[in-house]
């Protein structure tokens, strides 16, 4: 019976917290010209048996267009760059990174700098950037027009033991 009534309290501590860490993304959220399609929730957050540690977790850490700033920009004269300030205690997967272009197919292979292998506790061996990662995606210019369209993917984690669902982001560049 404690059993029982033990796992209803971490469930309910983890709904908790999920609500709660929604209500701060959404106070806290603001839009440029990259649109967030994306949600954090208590599944993010992975073997943790305490439940007081897992609310403490969820409540400390950023929400995710806070940990990982992501900044478009045309470089002249062929060359999207996408660069990521990434916070302090905070990191992203390599192996996450999709991206799809959307209105054309005038991007060439992403120029994607090596990162750091580490051994994480939720995926194993794995590349992970720290602080900064600035991605070069070279475009052909005669078939872009006026603009580029891209969604792309990635996922991070807080070293407070959280990882962040999926994030992902829809872009729209003007060519000028």
């Amino acid at each position: 019976m404690f059993t029982t009534l033990k796992k209803i309290g971490l469930l309910t501590s983890f709904l908790l917290a999920s609500a709660t860490l929604q209500a701060q993304l959404l106070d806290n959220s603001a839009s440029t010209s990259i649109s967030t399609a994306s949600t954090i929730n208590a599944g993010g957050l992975l073997n943790n048996n305490n439940s007081s540690l897992a609310t403490s977790a969820i409540q400390s850490v950023l929400p995710a267009d806070s940990a990982f700033a992501l900044s478009a920009y045309i470089e002249a004269p062929n060359t999207l760059v996408l660069l990521w300030e990434i916070e302090d205690g905070y990191y992203l997967y390599r192996k996450s990174l999709n991206f799809i272009e959307t209105n054309n197919n005038s991007l060439e292979n992403p120029v994607i700098p090596m990162g750091i292998q580490t051994e994480d506790e939720f995926f194993g061996e794995v590349e992970v950037y720290y602080q900064r990662l600035l991605i070069r995606i070279p475009f052909d210019s005669s078939k872009v027009g006026n603009n580029i369209s891209l969604q792309l993917n990635y996922q991070g984690c807080a070293e407070a033991s959280y990882c962040y669902p999926m994030q992902f982001k829809e872009l729209n560049l003007e060519i000028i």
